[in-house]
């Protein structure tokens, strides 16, 4: 089935993506740690002219590989080493989703299936705001989904005299790009989602050995383009950390993200608002729609249920983890409001009150956070409530709200009650319309107004006192806490040959007859974090040195008695060690 497809549509899309994406995207500075983490390493990419190696403070950084850090790389050398351009890769390929979900959709789908896609996209909660994030789930996210798109199109096409050579090439070319984006769980999801396809098509068995051995190869070809230079230049021990940290993701927790089996059930259901509530409402199949249609719906609901339980089971559990289910969920959005719209199934009363009072409680949020804010004496009581002493005083300091802030809040309530009024009346295209459009611009308006505000409270203590310090030669040390910004917002430089703590290292590599930190594993470079910091503490330094921590956790900062308080705000506090005066 081929549906005709309008090329003007796509030039809509693509404004509407630049109008929502683009304004305001350099406005507030980069999230620890992910944000700031991936920045980083493209700055260190230019600093030092290497671009095949992945480095965090000028050492090795084997969590991630290269490719979407080379895309921030091409970005910051068009609009300089800025917030704007670590975000910018997301908003080109926040574009291209929307038009490639419109495309195939478009290909595959009578009626407006393709229209509602693009609108469930960016009228949900996370999968708008992610592609205004500097994040690679995005990136990630678009290879994986269009080599399960091949997957589809080899299924589709099974019962005909048909080779599905190319399309295994084609979703090997693909997933071997997700792997150098994020690393071999892509792999993972491919093989999984390909089975669980033929486990729903009850044993049907469209594709043979050999085609398992073409996606294989042509992933493992992809991949080789970095993996394979750098293990020749370096050795095997990077690829070994690397594969290492990986397999440490599934099978502990890192970092301390410990979650519920759960976890990512809630934050699908909420961050995904609307769009969570529709999809389950309309994810029965229906005779309404062609074969190819429904074995569309089939593999989205593979894909779907693949990536939750996946990720429900993997020990480490963060938020865009399970970012990748946003693509099948939201299509299964527009697959129902399509069905509604054609009369194919009700939307039953239930849908509509869940979609009313999730958001009447979300508006509700939304509207009572700056008015708490800007109410001292409903403030002072908010504080009070919270136990944790760094976040009490996060939230102590002026966070520059306004009355204003309320507008997301009051834009949402606005929009509910027309969809509830609609909805009712069954003019199904008109109440899901105005929810949408109305959630997008909630959304838009959030990041511009709120978004500023809670890093104020979170993180801009630090950030501004690590600005406070580019281009000073100084060494610069955070305590009691895991963060990337004194890297990046400080602007630092690789250590000189003659530096106190570059010769500090040497003599920790000389003792354990190590050539390189490069060579290092993780416990020996945690083990070199602390003997720079009793150094930097206590040794013969030859530069000044500033200490941040977090105010709950100083460590031995607040006993030395070489080290002067410079500041204290926003649950941070600062100290400084000076030259001893000769």
């Amino acid at each position: 089935m081929h549906f005709k497809i309008n090329p003007i549509h796509f030039l809509i899309i693509t404004a509407l993506g630049l109008l929502l994406f683009v304004p305001f995207l350099g406005a507030v500075h980069l999230f620890d740690w992910d944000e700031i983490n991936f920045a980083e390493s493209a700055r260190e990419m230019i600093v030092t002219n290497n671009y095949s190696k992945v480095q965090i403070n000028y050492t090795p950084f084997w969590e991630k590989p290269p490719l979407f850090i080379w895309m921030q790389v091409l970005s910051m050398k068009i609009f300089g080493i800025n917030e704007f351009a670590a975000r910018f890769p997301n908003v080109v390929f926040g574009i291209i989703t929307l038009c490639y979900i419109y495309y195939i959709s478009r290909k595959i789908f009578k009626g407006h299936v393709a229209h509602w896609w693009v609108l469930c996209y960016i009228g949900a909660i996370t999968p708008h705001f992610y592609f205004k994030t500097g994040l690679i789930d995005p990136v990630f996210n678009f290879f994986i989904f269009t080599s399960i798109i091949q997957f589809y199109l080899a299924a589709k096409n099974y019962h005909v005299t048909y080779n599905c050579n190319r399309n295994f090439m084609w979703a090997g070319i693909l997933t071997g790009i997700a792997i150098l984006a994020k690393g071999p769980v892509a792999f993972l999801i491919g093989i999984l989602v390909l089975f669980t396809i033929v486990a729903a098509k009850r044993m049907v068995w469209f594709f043979k050995f050999k085609h398992l051995l073409i996606y294989g190869i042509f992933a493992l070809l992809v991949t080789s383009i970095w993996f394979l230079p750098e293990t020749i230049k370096n050795g095997p021990w990077f690829i070994a950390e690397f594969i290492t940290y990986q397999l440490g993701l599934f099978s502990q927790n890192i970092a301390g993200h410990q979650q519920p089996f759960y976890y990512h059930f809630v934050v699908i259901l909420i961050g995904c608002f609307p769009i969570s509530i529709i999809a389950i409402s309309g994810w029965k199949k229906n005779e309404f729609y062609t074969y190819p249609e429904n074995l569309f719906r089939l593999v989205m609901m593979c894909l779907f249920w693949v990536v939750l339980i996946l990720f429900s089971i993997v020990k480490t559990k963060i938020v865009h983890y399970s970012s990748l289910c946003w693509l099948p969920l939201t299509f299964m959005a527009a697959y129902a409001i399509e069905s509604f719209n054609n009369n194919v199934f009700r939307l039953r009363w239930q849908y509509i009150v869940g979609v009313i009072l999730f958001g009447i409680s979300l508006s509700v949020a939304l509207v009572a956070l700056p008015m708490i804010m800007l109410n001292p004496a409903l403030k002072a009581s908010f504080i009070d409530v919270i136990k944790d002493n760094f976040s009490k005083q996060n939230f102590s300091i002026d966070g520059g709200w306004q009355y204003t802030d309320i507008l997301p809040g009051i834009l949402l309530i606005i929009s509910i009650f027309i969809f509830a009024v609609l909805a009712f009346k069954n003019q199904i295209i008109k109440a899901f319309g105005a929810l949408l459009a109305g959630n997008a611009l909630v959304v838009f308006l959030a990041a511009v107004l709120l978004v500023p505000k809670i890093e104020k409270h979170t993180q801009a203590t630090a950030i501004n006192y690590f600005e406070s310090l580019k281009n000073k030669d100084v060494y610069i040390f955070h305590v009691g806490y895991k963060s990337y910004a004194p890297y990046f917002y400080a602007q630092t430089q690789p250590l000189k040959i003659s530096d106190g703590l570059n010769l500090l290292n040497y003599r920790f590599l000389k003792q354990r007859h190590q050539s390189s930190i490069y060579n290092l594993t993780e416990a020996e470079r945690a083990e070199l974090d602390d003997f720079q910091k009793y150094w930097l503490l206590n040794g013969a330094i030859d530069k000044p040195v500033y200490f941040i921590a977090k105010i709950n956790d100083q460590e031995e900062l607040p006993v030395s008695k070489l080290l002067i308080k410079t500041g204290e705000k926003g649950g941070f506090i600062m100290y400084r060690r000076d030259l001893p005066k000769h």
